[in-house]
């Protein structure tokens, strides 16, 4: 870039896209403005002069837009794990709303709003049951700065759920230095601690951990791992969502967020039970644990769910065993989607014909082959969760063409302070 596009930029924000930024204009370009509001009027610095677009860093702020606020958190404007907080709860909810019809508009060649429910409210602090620490030289835990791989050592983290900022995070330095520590807590007081660093630290680990005598090492503490090793305590928590109890073992995924995967299954409840009948068969595709498979199991005959991560599998077998539900009418597969899919043993005993098929799959999506084999089954109703607008945008115009009309659409507030989008839609074929 030349000397003159080093030169700062007046540029007034638009909205928010995709990611979190900020979209302006300069000189019939698009420019791309992290940590800015719609409506900020900014002085920013290229920083990447791409085809077509230019990205720029914030510079400062000239005049705040009606949804600037100041953060809730004293490290917000350097930490990587919050990257809305300068916006007020109201505009995240709009920003939130127009990226996903944005996307679909852009590339799922539709147009939604008639579709669209309202975001529904949420915690917007003390919500989050999950959180990796990193140390740093001085061995402070902490979180990653934004676009680096240094650490930000945390005093607080208002985000976290409680017992996390009062009881956890003091009782993190007393531990033996470790690398890493991940901390999951129940929603009921109940945490589990996750470490990594040299095995040569183990023995330290043992000693502090067996100071505390015949007592929990910390109130609330359930268990502790090491590299994966159980070192004290069990290597699961149980969370409970809605009237169902799940086991979710250390290295499992679980929703980060309890009340809103409490929001998305009863949801879904409500929109199945006006629109699909009970007593058909039940699928879940990328099932995890089971959040679905058993939130909705008292609407369905047979139960199949898939999952590609072995630990999950377990969990979900486990927490259907434990729910009461007849072998003879549940199965969890282990495998990648479309492969099991493929498998003519996978898919017996499942009346497709009249199957409601939910799917939960990673930021990639579907992927083309577990669309096409989804299409070639042609089950009535599918329920989709998904992280990423933008990949949920192009199954559902792919889905589209093969037949299936999206029916309702909700994007649901599972990462507040962040630009994620969580969406929860409905398609139904036909």
């Amino acid at each position: 870039m030349s000397d003159a596009a080093h030169e700062p930029l007046e540029l007034t924000i638009e909205k928010l896209v995709t990611g979190g930024r900020g979209l302006a204009r300069h000189e019939g370009r698009a420019v791309f403005v992290p940590g800015t509001a719609p409506g900020d009027t900014v002085r920013a610095r290229i920083v990447r002069d791409a085809k077509g677009f230019l990205e720029a860093e914030l510079d400062t702020v000239l005049t705040p837009g009606p949804g600037r606020q100041d953060p809730p958190c004293a490290h917000a404007h350097e930490c990587g794990g919050c990257d809305l907080q300068h916006i007020t709860d109201e505009a995240q909810t709009e920003a939130r709303r127009e990226i996903l019809l944005d996307c679909f508009r852009r590339l799922g060649g539709q147009d939604i709003s008639d579709r669209l429910e309202p975001l529904p409210a949420g915690p917007t602090l003390g919500f989050r049951n999950r959180l990796r620490l990193t140390a740093n030289p001085t061995g402070r835990y902490g979180l990653l700065r934004r676009g680096s791989h240094d650490v930000v050592a945390l005093d607080a983290c208002p985000v976290m759920a409680e017992p996390f900022l009062e009881a956890i995070l003091p009782w993190l330095w007393q531990l033996p230095p470790m690398e890493q520590i991940v901390v999951r807590l129940d929603g009921r007081g109940g945490w589990l601690l996750s470490l990594y660093g040299p095995a040569a630290r183990l023995k330290a680990l043992r000693k502090f951990l067996e100071s505390a005598g015949k007592e929990a090492p910390a109130p609330g503490l359930l268990g502790v791992l090491m590299n994966n090793r159980p070192v004290w305590g069990r290597g699961y928590l149980v969370l409970q969502v809605a009237d169902h109890k799940y086991r979710v073992s250390h290295q499992s995924f679980f929703q980060g967020n309890l009340p809103v995967a409490e929001m998305a299954v009863t949801t879904a409840r409500r929109w199945l039970a006006e629109v699909h009948p009970a007593g058909t068969d039940l699928v879940d595709l990328y099932c995890g644990v089971g959040l679905f498979l058993l939130g909705l199991s008292d609407r369905a005959n047979n139960l199949l769910g898939i999952e590609a991560d072995e630990s999950a599998v377990l969990d979900a077998q486990e927490n259907l065993r434990r729910a009461g539900i007849d072998r003879d009418r549940s199965r969890v597969l282990f495998g990648d989607v479309a492969e099991v899919l493929a498998e003519p043993d996978a898919r017996e005993g499942i009346d497709w014909s009249q199957a409601c098929v939910v799917l939960d799959p990673p930021r990639a999506g579907l992927g083309k082959e577990a669309r096409q084999a989804l299409v070639e089954l042609a089950p009535p109703t599918l329920l989709s969760m998904s992280c990423d607008p933008a990949t949920l945008a192009r199954d559902c115009q792919a889905l589209g063409e093969a037949g299936y009309k999206l029916e309702r659409i909700m994007p649901l507030p599972m990462f507040p302070q962040t630009a994620h989008v969580e969406t929860l839609a409905l398609l139904r074929r036909g």
